[in-house]
C-alpha cells in the first residue's frame, strides 16, 4: 500500500517512532528484545512466554512455564496489556500475538516486544491487524531474503512504516475488522465441520462394509504367507547415506513423506544410483505392492500400480511391502483392508514407542482381517468405495476451496482497510 493510496488525513510511521523499550529508568529507545533464561515448570518466577507457546494466535497461559529473574530486570522484560510480542526468527519469523490482560509474565529471547508510545496516536489492535496484511508480510519476506541468519531483528522492524489514520478512524476500522474477521471464523469452522463430516461417511461406510462380513468371507491373520508376503526394507552395512542421495537417479529411494493416508505422493523425491541399488538387498518394490508406513507416521498407504511412473522404487525402514497372492486377494481390497477402522484399531493397540511410534513386523503379523473368498466379490466392495471416495473427494475439494475462498476474503478486507477503502 502506497502513501498514494491513502486518504488524505491519514499520515504514516515507521515503527521506530511509534514502539519504546526502557533500558533503564528514564531511558527511552525502540524496541525490546527478549529475556534470555531457562524455562521452568516449577513456580520459580513470572511466567516466560516462548514463541512455540502462540499457537493459532492463542496463548494457554495455563501451559506456560515460569523462569527466575531479578527484580531490576523484570520491568524491562515485563508484559502488559496492549503490548505485541513478534518472533523474530525461525519458521514462524513475523508471527505476532497482541497481549490482552495477561498474568505476572516477561517474554523469551527469540521473541521482539512492541511497546506504543502514544496511545492517542496509535491504537494497539489497529497495529495488531497490520501485522496481518500482504504489506507487512512482503516487508518480512524482504527482510529475511537479505538475512544471512534467516531472522528479522529489531532494527529492520522499526524500519518498517504502517499507515496511520486519526485514531477515531482505527477504531472504527478495528470494530468493522473484528465483526467481519467473527463472521469468517464462524464461515470457516462450519466449512472444517463439513470437511470432516465427509471424511467422517466414508470412514463409516468403510468401517461398515468390513464389520458385518457376508457368507464366505474367511478372518485370516496379516502373517498368512498363502495370502500375502510382508517384506521390510534393507537395513543392512549397505543402506544409503546422505552422500548417496541424488536429486535425480537411476532407482527412487521412498521415504515416509512419500505415502500418505491414501495414496502416494512424489512431491518431493531422492534417488540412489544403479550400484548401490544393486547393493541392496530386501526392498524392492513390484507393482501391485501395497506400502504401509510403520515408523513415525504409522499406517499410511499406497498402491505401486501402473499409475505410479517411477519404474524402479525402493522403500527406506520406516515402511514394509505387503504383496499380495493375486489369485487370493486383489491389491486394492487389501488397500482398503489396511486402512479401515479394523487395522486402525489393531494399531492403535500395539504400536510402540512415544518419541519414535513404530509397528515391527513380529507385532503386525498377527493382525487379523475378514477377505472374500471370491475375488469378484472383492472387487465390487472395492468399487463401491472407489465410488463412495470420489464422491467425498468432491466433496473435500468443495469444502477446502471454500476454507481458500475465506483466507482471501480476509486478506482482501485487510487490504482494503489499511488502503483507506473502508466507507
Amino acid at each position: 500500500m502506497s502513501a498514494n493510496n491513502l486518504k488524505t488525513n491519514w499520515q504514516t510511521k515507521k515503527l521506530g517512532e511509534v514502539c519504546w523499550k526502557v533500558k533503564k529508568l528514564g531511558e527511552i529507545s525502540k524496541i525490546n528484545y527478549g529475556y534470555t533464561e531457562k524455562a521452568s515448570f516449577k513456580k520459580i518466577g513470572p511466567k516466560f512466554l516462548r514463541i512455540t507457546d502462540i499457537q493459532d494466535n492463542c496463548v494457554d497461559w495455563g501451559t506456560v512455564p515460569f523462569c527466575k529473574i531479578g527484580k531490576d530486570e523484570l520491568s524491562k522484560y515485563l508484559l502488559s496489556e496492549g503490548d505485541i510480542v513478534f518472533a523474530r526468527t525461525g519458521a514462524t519469523t513475523g508471527k505476532s500475538f497482541l497481549l490482552t490482560n495477561p498474568p505476572l509474565a516477561v517474554f523469551a529471547s527469540y521473541l521482539i516486544k512492541l511497546r506504543i508510545l502514544n496511545l492517542e496516536i496509535l491504537a494497539p489492535e489497529f497495529l495488531f491487524l497490520f501485522f496481518q496484511t500482504k504489506t507487512y508480510w512482503d516487508k518480512i519476506e524482504t527482510g529475511l531474503s537479505g538475512s544471512a541468519q534467516g531472522g528479522f531483528n529489531a532494527t529492520k522492524l522499526a524500519e518498517i512504516s504502517v499507515p496511520l489514520p486519526p485514531l477515531p478512524e482505527q477504531q472504527r476500522i478495528v470494530a468493522i475488522l473484528d465483526e467481519a474477521f467473527a463472521a469468517i471464523a464462524t464461515a470457516k469452522k462450519n466449512a472444517e465441520k463439513n470437511l470432516q463430516n465427509a471424511r467422517e461417511l466414508f470412514e463409516s461406510y468403510l468401517q461398515g462394509v468390513f464389520a458385518n462380513p457376508g457368507d464366505g468371507w474367511e478372518e485370516k491373520p496379516l502373517g498368512d504367507k498363502n495370502l500375502l508376503e510382508i517384506i521390510d526394507g534393507d537395513r543392512g552395512k549397505n543402506y544409503p547415506k546422505k552422500s548417496d542421495f541424488l536429486e535425480e537417479g537411476f532407482c527412487l529411494f521412498m521415504n515416509t513423506k512419500n505415502v500418505r493416508p491414501d495414496g502416494f505422493d512424489f512431491e518431493t523425491t531422492m534417488f540412489i544410483n544403479e550400484k548401490k541399488d544393486k547393493a541392496l538387498g530386501n526392498g524392492k518394490i513390484k507393482r501391485n505392492d501395497v506400502v504401509m508406513t510403520t515408523r513415525g507416521t504409522i499406517g499410511n498407504l499406497g498402491i505401486y500400480s501402473d499409475d505410479v511412473h517411477y519404474d524402479n522404487i525402493r522403500i527406506n525402514s520406516g515402511m514394509l511391502i505387503f504383496r499380495p497372492n493375486l489369485k487370493v486377494i486383489i491389491p486394492e481390497y487389501l488397500f482398503e483392508i489396511l486402512r479401515s477402522g479394523i487395522i486402525k484399531a489393531q494399531i492403535n493397540k500395539h504400536v510402540s514407542g512415544a518419541a519414535q511410534p513404530q509397528l515391527p513386523i513380529k507385532t503386525l503379523v498377527s493382525f487379523s482381517f475378514p477377505v472374500p473368498k471370491s475375488l469378484p466379490e472383492q472387487r465390487s466392495i472395492v468399487a463401491k468405495l472407489d465410488a463412495l471416495s470420489a464422491e467425498t473427494k468432491k466433496l473435500e475439494a468443495i469444502y477446502r476451496q471454500k476454507l481458500n475462498d475465506l483466507d482471501e476474503l480476509k486478506k482482501s478486507v485487510l487490504q482494503k482497510a489499511f488502503n483507506g477503502g473502508l466507507a
